[in-house]
């Protein structure tokens, strides 16, 4: 799938940042779309919560911290600003949404509305951009040449969607029987088993991403793959949740999981925006951080 999207920016001229953000993310974030439907059906609010936040937190404080710590590079702030932007204000709108700790249809409509909203904008920054020469094919006006093209990266995406999503549904049923056979609430089992579980599309994306060297890329999925689990993961699950009764968030989910997502993108977000450049103590901070925020719910959340 990364070679499929670094194919794409070769032959369209679209920066890295803004595939990882739409294409690369959108492709990712399945397996969690998937996951929090059939568990709002299945009334299992605990873990479609935990599920769209615990992955939030997965995805910056391991995904996004292995990638810096590993490769710490440059960032074209230009591409990030906006995107950022965009993430702390969704994230800051399901914060106010879940302070009563329930999320009513409308709200949601509202967050699928915001996500539609983030497509287009995205759409219509790829249609800005100025294209490259492409390094693919030649000539790139040839109807066969873009037919080959169309159908490599269409086969590429497909196919690594496929492999990641069967390796994530794995991961996340045997995961979640464990934590089950061990005791563990459904909303420490949403945020951390499914959560990584549902993480590794991004995870494998990181890692394919440090041996390319694409840190547009990397930088791109990671805040893409957060928007949509904030607009249309939760988007989705409140709207049939409540359409089912009353979609519930648990207190903790409000008073600790989302503040300390503002604190990760903090740590993160905010130095590469500043300084241009990603550190490898971000890196060091974020899983530290993650490993307290761990070891803070298997000890104190009930069982």
């Amino acid at each position: 799938m990364v070679d499929a999207a670094l194919r794409l920016n070769k032959v369209s001229g679209i920066n890295q940042v803004l595939i990882g953000a739409t294409f690369v993310s959108i492709a990712t974030t399945l397996p969690e779309v998937f996951i929090s439907i059939f568990a709002v059906a299945a009334g299992n609010h605990g873990i479609a919560v935990g599920n769209a936040v615990g992955s939030m937190i997965c995805n910056v404080a391991l995904v996004l911290a292995l990638y810096i710590t590993f490769l710490p590079t440059k960032v074209n702030r230009r591409a990030l600003y906006g995107k950022s932007i965009y993430l702390f204000a969704v994230t800051l709108l399901v914060f106010l949404f879940t302070a009563n700790l329930t999320m009513a249809w409308f709200e949601g409509a509202v967050l699928l509305v915001v996500f539609s909203l983030f497509l287009f904008l995205n759409i219509k920054e790829a249609r800005d951009e100025q294209p490259i020469a492409p390094t693919i094919c030649v000539p790139p006006s040839t109807p066969s040449c873009r037919r080959r093209n169309i159908l490599a990266i269409t086969f590429g995406f497909l196919a690594g969607q496929a492999m990641l999503g069967v390796g994530a549904f794995l991961l996340v049923d045997h995961g979640e029987r464990l934590a089950t056979m061990l005791g563990i609430s459904s909303t420490v089992v949403g945020l951390t088993a499914i959560a990584v579980g549902t993480s590794m599309p991004e995870l494998v994306t990181c890692i394919t991403s440090i041996r390319r060297k694409s840190s547009g890329l990397a930088l791109g999925n990671v805040i893409g793959s957060n928007i949509i689990s904030c607009t249309l993961l939760l988007g989705i699950s409140s709207v049939i949740g409540d359409l089912n009764g009353t979609f519930t968030v648990s207190q903790s989910t409000f008073l600790i999981s989302i503040p300390f997502l503002f604190l990760l993108y903090l740590v993160a977000i905010v130095p590469m925006l500043v300084r241009r450049r990603t550190f490898r103590w971000q890196g060091i901070a974020l899983l530290t951080l993650y490993a307290i925020y761990v070891g803070y719910l298997l000890v104190t959340q009930p069982i």
